[in-house]
């Protein structure tokens, strides 16, 4: 797993490339919590190259959600494929948590 982190004043955006699962729970876990910070008021978390979340991984977006909500925060899920995008809906992460399409050209 290569987790990248992209800082734009109070918004972070991370880019994971390959599949978020038990085993790489711990990484992602640690490279996120030693990003975010008071300032940060959206967590973007970039999900274009990644094929698969498993239920680890599931979870740890829940914790990401709960801290950015307690810090006055918002987590943003982007760019999820068909098949990430149908598990976010089944757990109705659209009824609290922004998910989008993002092009490439829109990058900042």
């Amino acid at each position: 797993m290569d987790i990248q982190v992209e800082s734009h004043r109070d918004r972070r955006i991370i880019r994971v490339k390959g599949n978020i699962t038990f085993e790489n729970c711990p990484l992602f876990q640690s490279r996120l919590d030693s990003v975010l910070d008071n300032e940060v008021r959206e967590l973007a978390i970039d999900f274009r190259d990644v094929s698969f979340i498993d239920s680890s991984g599931i979870g740890e977006v829940l914790r990401l959600f709960r801290r950015m909500k307690d810090c006055g925060g918002e987590l943003v899920l982007m760019n999820p494929n068909r098949k990430l995008q149908g598990l976010f809906l089944m757990y109705r992460f659209d009824k609290f948590m922004k998910i989008r399409q993002e092009a490439e050209s829109e990058k900042e």
